[in-house]
């Protein structure tokens, strides 16, 4: 086992957080989870199998033979393969009812609640291609994961994969910022958005319908630390009808180090994928290029820059997961016996996180 995850001696509280038994066994029912109680009596046995499975760290085998010392139950491993594959839709949706109770219990900066998006891939053993891929929300306020969705590796990463909630601002990097219709419908719904985009990475227009002058936008700042304008964003060809949006675009200069790093960034990811870098690339790389539609009066530039930079705590998020819980180091090929792994340690993730914040709110 490369693990430590124990949830032995604490296993009657943590299973309180589901409801009661006869709860889980619905619910495990209701799903196909739980078909026939030979070998595995009840839902609270299995999802304490699937624990040991996933976040337990345990190959099935290793599983199968501490569930029959600790009198949970006796299967072999290929026994439980079976029951640990047919119950990955359970597992996902007790994973989604842990975060359920969260709803309500948002943090915000001033009136606003926040919300960080990103996604993280994940391999299969001996895969050199992202199997699947974990697209994620996450309140930077309570430190905790919100929202999850599991795809697969070529789903694309979306602005608009979440529900939209009344007041939010979500908040995301530049893998996000170069498809249209998804920024479209953050900007026509019922929160705000703020998303790194790409200089040329979408089809700017003027306020007249005209090409916008991006290098001119940037060129004209000089050396002033941020500047804005009102852009329209279309789609350029397209067989569907578009009707242009408006954005703010906001230019922010990085600072000269970080300035010289951007473009050695530039630079090395040219010359991996043997091409030529444009002069203009190396120069916008000296800037951030925010893209919101946030009132300019109540968020100025720099304000909306320094909701931006509130990104890091996502990505912190997703290290943890890895190193804490290798959520990085998928044990399973088979499709469902992976889905299973992945929302079991889900699941663990959640509930440490709620454990987390209790203990930030409650200091000695």
């Amino acid at each position: 086992m490369n693990r430590s995850f124990s949830f032995d001696d604490d296993w009657p509280r943590l299973l309180d957080r589901f409801g009661s038994t006869e709860d889980l066994d619905t619910s495990a029912r209701e799903t196909g989870a739980l078909v026939r109680r030979r070998e595995v009596r009840d839902a609270a046995t299995l999802l304490r199998l699937g624990l040991g499975y996933g976040p337990g760290g345990m190959s099935l085998r290793e599983a199968a033979a501490w569930a029959q010392l600790q009198g949970v139950a006796e299967l072999s491993d290929v026994a439980l393969l079976k029951r640990l594959r047919g119950a990955a839709d359970w597992f996902g949706m007790l994973a989604g009812q842990v975060l359920a109770e969260r709803a309500g219990d948002t943090g915000d900066m001033g009136a606003r609640m926040l919300r960080l998006v990103d996604g993280t891939s994940i391999r299969a053993p001996g895969s050199t291609a992202a199997d699947w891929r974990l697209h994620m929300g996450y309140d930077p306020e309570k430190r905790r994961f919100t929202a999850f969705e599991l795809t697969d590796g070529l789903e694309a990463e979306r602005l608009d994969r979440f529900d939209p909630l009344a007041n939010e601002i979500r908040i995301a990097d530049r893998d996000f910022g170069s498809r249209p219709d998804c920024i479209r419908a953050l900007a026509q719904g019922v929160g705000d958005y703020v998303v790194r985009v790409n200089w040329r990475g979408l089809h700017w227009l003027d306020l007249q319908g005209n090409r916008f002058d991006t290098m001119g936008f940037l060129r004209d700042l000089g050396e002033r630390e941020s500047g804005e304008a009102t852009v329209m964003i279309g789609r350029g060809w397209s067989r569907s009808p578009w009707t242009p949006f408006r954005a703010r675009l906001i230019a922010l200069r990085l600072p000269d180090d970080k300035a010289r790093s951007a473009r050695d960034r530039v630079l090395k990811e040219t010359r991996r994928k043997g091409r030529a870098v444009k002069p203009e690339t190396l120069e916008a790389a000296g800037h951030v290029l925010l893209l919101t539609s946030l009132d300019p009066l109540e968020y100025p530039a720099k304000r909306v820059g320094a909701l931006y930079r509130l990104r890091w705590q996502v990505e912190i998020a997703f290290k943890r997961l890895k190193s804490l819980l290798h959520l990085d180091a998928l044990r399973a090929k088979d499709p469902e016996l992976a889905r299973a792994w992945i929302f079991t340690n889900l699941i663990a993730a959640f509930m440490i996180d709620d454990m987390v914040q209790h203990t930030l709110d409650s200091p000695p």
